[in-house]
């Protein structure tokens, strides 16, 4: 593995290397498919499908540095010593006996596992985690769980992780927990991050400091992951129970670099996983059957569904000037996804439709039943959580 590591490291070190060396003299950026003629085809380290796999690594983040309209450090002059290693489905064989075989080309001895799993995966990696881990991945067929044909709109939100309107009612999923975890992780970094900066460098205590800090960070971020899917999840579920069988989510593309809101509120925002939670959502309602649909979610929260006024509110509620139409901020930008992807809508309706939204606050070592279904008693009871 160490050799298979090295290897794959090697190559992604020569691929960016020429990438870079071409765009300083020639000012060329070189496609995919010219780098793998020219630096990925008869790599005899191991398999062919592994090297392109470094090569789909390498273009995958140069495109990400693009679209992020290259902010940030690109993938430039980084020289790696050990790198993950990919197979892909005609890489990898299982056998009779549990035994998966991982090709490392022609005069090469395959990787060898004993596989847990009596179906053969479709992708194969294996990286470096306090030891090398293998990371799989399944064909899972659709399953469609859809009862109904109504169209949701999804906004996503710092305070309220999403705002969700199905054109009959609204309701809100909390994302204070979230905020919580986020806000520990901040504390447990400055704390520890402020007594490592009192010992020297280098130093037995400073080292053991640093470890503790990437072991403590990466249990919070995985309490993040975990609570990101768990809500994701719930999300789901509460549109099945209502019909839903589209989804439509506000592109948030770029909000990190046209809001200011002072330091503290623009780390919250920086640190807000709206793509991930995104994605999440995403492959989990197309594994429920569901269509998703991207919109420009651009003014949706400042536009009064009733006479179209455009106003920017200061707080959590929407009230607009003109019309003197009032509805909770984030509902009003859910219902105008919608009605972008759906077109224009009676705006008769809209007593009902943007009712005050029912609030959703998920526990996580609770069951997932929903709470939002339940008929209130109380103005209370009818408030956003």
């Amino acid at each position: 593995m160490d050799e298979l590591s090295r290897s794959s490291a090697d190559l992604w070190n020569e691929i960016c290397t020429w990438y870079w060396r071409w765009v300083d003299r020639q000012d060329h950026w070189t496609s995919k498919g010219q780098m793998q003629k020219w630096c990925v085809n008869g790599h005899d380290d191991f398999q062919a499908h592994s090297a392109q796999a470094v090569n789909d690594q390498f273009y995958d983040a140069i495109n990400s540095w693009h679209k992020n309209n290259r902010k940030g450090n690109p993938p430039r002059n980084r020289s790696k010593k050990w790198n993950k290693i990919c197979w892909k489905s005609e890489a990898i064989k299982l056998k009779d006996d549990g035994v998966i075989r991982l090709s490392c080309g022609r005069g090469n001895h395959p990787v060898l596992i004993d596989w847990p799993v009596g179906k053969e995966p479709v992708f194969v990696e294996i990286g470096w985690n306090d030891g090398y881990e293998v990371r799989a991945t399944y064909e899972v067929e659709t399953e469609d769980r859809t009862t109904g044909n109504k169209v949701a709109g999804v906004d996503l939100g710092e305070k309220h992780l999403a705002a969700v309107s199905t054109g009959d009612g609204a309701f809100l999923l909390n994302g204070g927990e979230l905020r919580a975890l986020r806000h520990y992780q901040n504390q447990t970094k400055a704390k520890l991050q402020s007594k490592i900066d009192d010992k020297e460098r280098g130093s037995n205590r400073w080292e053991k400091l640093v470890k503790t800090k990437n072991q403590q960070l990466d249990h919070i971020d995985n309490k993040i992951t975990d609570l990101l899917h768990k809500l994701s999840r719930k999300l789901i579920e509460m549109l099945l129970e209502r019909g839903v069988s589209t989804v439509v989510i506000g592109e948030l593309k770029g909000i990190r670099d046209s809001v200011d809101y002072g330091s503290r509120m623009n780390q919250r925002l920086h640190q807000w996983a709206h793509a991930k939670f995104a994605q999440m959502v995403e492959y989990k309602a197309k594994g429920a059957g569901m269509i998703v649909k991207y919109v420009n979610e651009e003014y949706t929260s400042q536009t009064c569904p009733k006479c179209q006024h455009r106003h920017k509110p200061s707080g959590r509620t929407y009230d607009c000037p003109e019309c003197g139409y009032s509805a909770q901020r984030d509902a009003v930008g859910a219902y105008n996804i919608r009605k972008k992807y759906v077109g224009t809508e009676d705006s008769s309706r809209l007593p009902g439709v943007m009712a005050s939204p029912s609030g959703v606050r998920f526990h996580p070592h609770l069951s997932c039943s929903s709470r939002s279904r339940r008929k209130t008693q109380s103005k209370s009871d009818r408030q956003p959580v």
